[in-house]
């Protein structure tokens, strides 16, 4: 903002220059108006920026028209400093734009990216929203769901998805009473957790002006957080969420790695053409495989180090990314994906064969 400001004044100081230095009354009365023009067009398009479509302007997300109306809100790799540290990358979201209304898929990491993503709808139909479909319980594809409140949508999400929302709700409670509470207060000053209103167990069909969308739970484990997929038939259209990220280096956390790659493999066979990820932009069936690869590779490499005997924490030291992976987003997560996968697959080498999770 201030630089679009500063540029603006020292714009007007080089025109009082040039009618200080001319001696026609006629100029330089042109020249104020000109002026006065400028400050009331800037004046206009700041306080208009100001309340929505700053970050569109500041080239801070795109818009991908995927389909012939389905849309994906795709953000930058850019650090947020007004947003739960833990979940500090915004995430991609998505729109569907039907006769009959609106369908929003996620809704990203704080209510200023939410609001950004209204903007963007309201720029393409006025038609009322009706749903948003939480694709994870994960803060970054949730945060921005109070937006939609005030547009009477209904918020869509599996059982166990809103069971996590509602706890993590009660955990950032906590986290801000404790002592660093007042940081956590600071970057979430007027937030407020918007859990699902709706729910599904394993499948859920939306039938809107001609429209069929399907959603489904693919990824249900014991260990796992539940993620679940939106699937647009008619548009070759998938939204994975969590599931698939375009060229980032993902969060793995507690998610089962093996039923995760096999999850991918089955949706690899759908008839599909366009993938919409967790965070990056839209992906085809290669740049899906390629992700589904960086997992067995990584899978691969800290299973051989393991049975070699060595620790989870020699494991994560020494092992190195392939050069591949160099041009990948969020390379500050990259040593956390690592961990996660020697964590999870050394507790899997350290329990008795008959404990360990069928595949």
């Amino acid at each position: 903002m201030w630089i679009f400001e500063a540029g603006h004044r020292l714009q007007v100081i080089g025109y009082r220059r040039q009618v200080a230095r001319n001696s026609h009354a006629h100029s330089c009365s042109r020249l104020r108006v000109t002026c006065n023009l400028l400050l009331a067009l800037f004046a206009a398009g700041y306080f208009m920026a100001s309340s929505r479509g700053l970050s569109a302007i500041l080239g801070l997300y795109s818009v991908q028209e995927v389909k012939p109306k389905v849309f994906a809100w795709i953000p930058d790799d850019v650090i947020d400093q007004e947003c739960d540290p833990l979940f500090t990358r915004a995430a991609t979201a998505g729109f569907i734009v039907t006769s009959e209304g609106v369908v929003v898929v996620d809704t990203s990491n704080s209510p200023m990216h939410a609001r950004d993503l209204l903007y963007e709808i309201r720029k393409r139909t006025d038609f009322p929203i009706r749903y948003v479909i939480n694709t994870s319980s994960a803060a970054d594809h949730m945060l921005g769901n109070e937006v939609f409140t005030d547009e009477q949508a209904t918020l869509i999400s599996t059982k166990t998805a809103q069971a996590e929302m509602f706890q993590y709700r009660q955990e950032l409670s906590d986290r801000m009473h404790g002592e660093e509470g007042w940081r956590l207060q600071a970057r979430m000053r007027g937030f407020h957790v918007t859990p699902s209103t709706e729910t599904f167990d394993e499948k859920m069909t939306l039938n809107m002006g001609g429209q069929e969308i399907r959603i489904a739970s693919l990824l249900r484990s014991e260990t796992s957080p539940e993620e679940a997929v939106v699937y647009l038939p008619s548009a070759k259209t998938l939204f994975l969420g969590e599931l698939y990220d375009n060229q980032y280096f993902p969060r793995v956390g507690s998610r089962d790695v093996h039923r995760w790659i096999e999850v991918l493999r089955q949706v690899e066979g759908w008839d599909v053409d366009t993938y919409i990820p967790g965070h990056g932009g839209p992906g085809s069936k290669k740049d899906l495989v390629d992700f589904r690869k960086f997992l067995e590779w990584l899978v691969a490499q800290v299973e051989m180090c393991l049975k070699q005997g060595q620790t989870p924490e020699d494991v994560q030291k020494a092992l190195g990314l392939p050069k591949t992976y160099n041009n990948w987003h969020a390379a500050d997560l990259a040593s956390d994906t690592i961990a996660d996968v020697c964590r999870q697959l050394a507790a899997q080498h350290a329990a008795p064969a008959s404990a360990q999770p069928e595949r």
